[in-house]
């Protein structure tokens, strides 16, 4: 088992969580401002609001699957960070790769809800996810490495649902980067694969 030999930064577990909380808050916020109708006059209103508000279905299930995935990373940061006990540098720059793809998310999802039917629009924006995934995956085995930051000691079969849990968003994102050069616009959908893979772990938990 490998040994953390990174230095305690003496920051405190809370202030972490508390910069984590508040940057996820304000992306998962930020993703309504990809929704954007024309500006019209009351008469123009009636005729063209409803028309224009139809429209951005692709920007509306952009908005819908990165803001569903961004609560499901929030939760699973809460779930890896119960068995922090202290941060050290490596767990820092982890968090801080994390926060980068947090906060690229209202790019991505914008640019793939305007341009739903453009591959290369839509494969950024599983590229995104992509990154996000896998940078959970890295810190969860960073932790389950390196007992010396852990409050508990992590059992082989939490490590291991632990391990499965973090891989969903990664393998999905990557089957929908495939998808989009079938479907651009229909690839975001993959991403509803995460809900019957969480149930089962939740089942095998």
């Amino acid at each position: 088992m490998m040994v953390s030999d990174r230095k305690d930064l003496k920051i405190s577990k809370n202030r972490l969580e508390a910069l984590v909380d508040g940057i996820f808050a304000f992306a998962m916020t930020l993703l309504v401002t990809g929704l954007v109708i024309p500006h019209f006059s009351k008469t123009e209103a009636e005729a063209k609001l409803l028309i224009s508000i139809a429209e951005l279905r692709s920007e509306f299930i952009s908005f819908l699957v990165a803001f569903f995935v961004l609560a499901s990373f929030w939760h699973l940061h809460n779930r890896q960070f119960y068995y922090v006990r202290k941060i050290d540098s490596g767990t820092m720059r982890i968090t801080l790769l994390i926060l980068v793809c947090v906060v690229l998310m209202p790019f991505t999802t914008y640019t793939s809800g305007a341009y739903s039917n453009v591959q290369v629009a839509v494969g950024i924006f599983h590229a995104n996810m992509f990154g996000l995934g896998v940078f959970f995956l890295v810190h969860w085995r960073h932790l389950t490495q390196n007992p010396n930051i852990t409050s508990a000691e992590i059992s082989s079969r939490d490590a291991s649902l632990g391990m499965w849990r973090a891989l969903i968003i990664p393998v999905v994102s990557v089957l929908g980067f495939l998808f989009s050069f079938v479907s651009p616009s229909l690839s975001t959908a993959t991403y509803l694969l995460i809900i019957p893979c969480v149930a089962i772990l939740k089942r095998l938990s």
